[in-house]
């Protein structure tokens, strides 16, 4: 019977301190730009929490699609990946989704170590928990605590060497980067896999304006409130409480132009602010979140600049949400 729930601490620093020093930097951007707070800031434990959430509302088409693709290309999924592989899921979340491909894997006989890979190990314990016992034959689930960054060194580890792998980026992660970064961050895990090596990214395709725009603005405000406790993430960190909630709101924004499609999130002053010592003028937009749409020539340019050859695409019946696989 496959073992299950050990957390293993693949941080190389703390994560806080790294995002501090991002806070500070986006609150002092370059000549030229506007200010900005990290993603990152959502990803505590209550902003998991509320993500979870999202992930089950109607407007947020993301969830159905995935669970769409995976539910009727499982099978063909799992057949790619060897037995003994190592299978990595980057920023895992709950795990209501991956568990269906690992039923599959299980199903198939595929002895294979699958490693949730996440920033809170708080979410890490309770998602793995949330794993009966017993519940694969053949299945191991571990997490890894740590970033991305982490998560890319402890591939590179003499340990996993000669072990087949498998680097999972579900739901639409991906398109969190700019299309720039996100074809580096993936040409950095293309580099640290061997020839035979799997990587599987979910690809967001919908161009619906109306459809994403809902998506990140639901009528339950469930999302804004997620957005918002990036703040209260941050006064955290900042060991004080510059923000003021009380003193914020959320913009979000569907935007289309030479860049392509995408929704991108913002936080505003309804009156002047200073955080850090920095002025923030009454309803200044500071980004913190943008989420890129990839159209199919898109998704090929990405995998082409970094490196990769798109060998194989699942999509959902509508066409606007796959899993890319190289």
């Amino acid at each position: 019977m496959a073992k299950s729930s050990a957390i293993l601490d693949i941080r190389r620093e703390r994560d806080e301190h790294s995002i501090l020093q991002d806070i500070k930097s986006g609150l002092r951007p370059e000549a030229g730009q506007s200010k900005y707070l990290p993603t990152l800031l959502l990803y505590d434990g209550s902003g998991l929490k509320l993500f979870e959430k999202i992930t089950y509302l109607d407007e947020y088409y993301l969830t159905n699609a995935e669970i769409e693709v995976l539910t009727k290309w499982a099978k063909n999924i799992a057949e790619r990946i060897p037995d003994k592989s190592v299978i990595v899921e980057l920023g895992s979340g709950n795990l209501r989704k991956i568990e269906i491909l690992l039923a599959t894997i299980d199903y198939l006989g595929r002895e294979v170590d699958y490693y949730a890979l996440d920033v809170s190990e708080t979410e890490l314990q309770r998602t793995l928990a949330a794993v009966p016992h017993g519940r694969f034959a053949h299945v191991n689930c571990y997490g890894l605590h740590g970033t991305y960054d982490d998560g890319l060194e402890w591939l590179k580890s003499p340990a996993l060497a000669g072990r087949p792998k498998s680097v999972l980026s579900m739901g639409s992660s991906i398109g969190n980067f700019t299309k720039a970064s996100a074809s580096a961050f993936l040409g950095a895990f293309s580099a640290a896999l061997q020839p035979g090596d799997r990587l599987l990214i979910g690809i967001d395709a919908c161009r619906d304006p109306r459809k994403v725009f809902h998506a990140y603005n639901d009528t339950d405000g469930v999302t804004h409130r997620f957005i918002l406790n990036g703040l209260e993430h941050a006064n955290q960190l900042l060991g004080r409480e510059e923000f003021d909630i009380a003193d914020w709101r959320v913009i979000g924004e569907y935007r289309y132009d030479a860049a392509g499609g995408r929704h991108v999130a913002f936080v505003t002053p309804r009156r002047d602010v200073t955080i850090d010592g920095i002025l923030v003028r009454k309803d200044e937009k500071i980004q913190i979140e943008e989420s890129n749409k990839f159209s199919g020539d898109e998704a090929n340019q990405l995998f082409g600049q970094a490196g990769l050859l798109q060998g194989v695409k699942w999509t959902n019946e509508t066409g606007d949400y796959g899993k890319a696989g190289s």
